[in-house]
């Protein structure tokens, strides 16, 4: 039996606010580092929730809000079509596991989300999200991030132009 998909699809991104040290970050830009990226100057990670249901614009917030942020030392954003800026020194990639994969992380946020009292969503996925600063091109961008961020067998990657 398929799940047919009802609502809207939105995503969440959730980060460290600027003032506060990455460390996943500056251990993913050493692992570019290696496997031949020495042009890389600096990651930022963050989680990506994509949601989809029935939930309007302020059950989203209220959802990143008092789920998935930590007020303190992270933002969020609910993201619509980001703006593109210079993909020659700004990138993001995006690791998702596949859809064949279980995502134990979205089905928790998926009931969690329930339990706020909101709209249960469909379903919920959960990825990772590298803002990366450095010359490079695309082409050599995938082929380094399938040797350090994402394994072919469970998980898909999207290398785009970065935004804020």
């Amino acid at each position: 039996m398929s799940l047919i998909a009802t609502g809207t699809t939105n995503l969440i991104e959730v980060r460290l606010r600027p003032d506060f040290a990455d460390a996943a970050g500056q251990a993913a830009l050493a692992q570019l580092q290696h496997a031949g990226f020495p042009a890389a100057r600096s990651v930022r990670m963050s989680t990506v929730y994509e949601i989809c249901g029935t939930l309007n614009q302020s059950h989203l917030q209220q959802a990143a809000r008092e789920l998935l942020s930590d007020g303190v030392t992270h933002e969020f954003k609910v993201l619509n079509t980001p703006p593109v800026l210079d993909g020659m020194n700004h990138w993001r990639v995006e690791v998702w596991l596949k859809p064949t994969v279980t995502d134990p992380t979205g089905e928790s946020v998926r009931r969690a989300i329930a339990e706020l009292g909101l709209p249960e969503p469909e379903r919920v996925r959960c990825g990772t999200a590298y803002r990366i600063l450095g010359k490079t091109t695309r082409n050599v961008l995938e082929r380094v991030v399938r040797r350090t961020f994402a394994n072919p067998v469970i998980h898909t990657f999207t290398v785009t132009e970065a935004y804020d």
